[in-house]
């Protein structure tokens, strides 16, 4: 039980510290847009915008996912790497089909895992909101 906390506790630093290169990407995005006076009129360029916010978000989820799919596979005994991303994916969305199941030495990775996914689905909606907050306010007020 320890080997298990310990390394899922490692894989959420790690998982946070990659997550925060992705919002840090998308703040840097955001902040070139409102430098370069962009008032939020344009609806297609809101459209980019958010688009790409979305799926730089949706890019670092993935990422996340591989990250603990990696570790599954190395430590777990999960045969092949498609089948940890999927085991991952599944834990990390929390859907949890319970068809693949790791070892007792190593089950408590799964719900680490969930833990991780939700805090930075959290995180992943709040920064597309303050991305969509700041084209609308930019557009009622111009």
């Amino acid at each position: 039980m320890h080997s298990a906390l310990l390394l899922g506790a490692a894989l959420l630093v790690v998982s946070l510290v990659s997550f925060a290169v992705a919002i840090a990407l998308v703040v840097s995005l955001m902040s070139r847009v409102i430098r370069t006076g962009y008032s939020g009129e344009g609806f297609w360029k809101n459209v980019a915008i958010m688009i790409v916010v979305t799926l730089v978000m949706a890019a670092a989820h993935l990422v996340e996912i591989v990250l603990w799919a990696i570790v599954f596979r190395a430590s777990s005994g999960i045969s092949t790497f498609e089948k940890a991303f999927y085991f991952s994916a599944q834990n990390y969305t929390t859907l949890g089909y319970g068809d693949i199941v790791l070892s007792d030495r190593w089950r408590l990775l799964g719900p680490l895992e969930a833990i991780n996914g939700v805090l930075l689905f959290g995180l992943s909606t709040a920064v597309m909101f303050a991305a969509l907050s700041r084209l609308v306010s930019g557009r009622l007020h111009s």
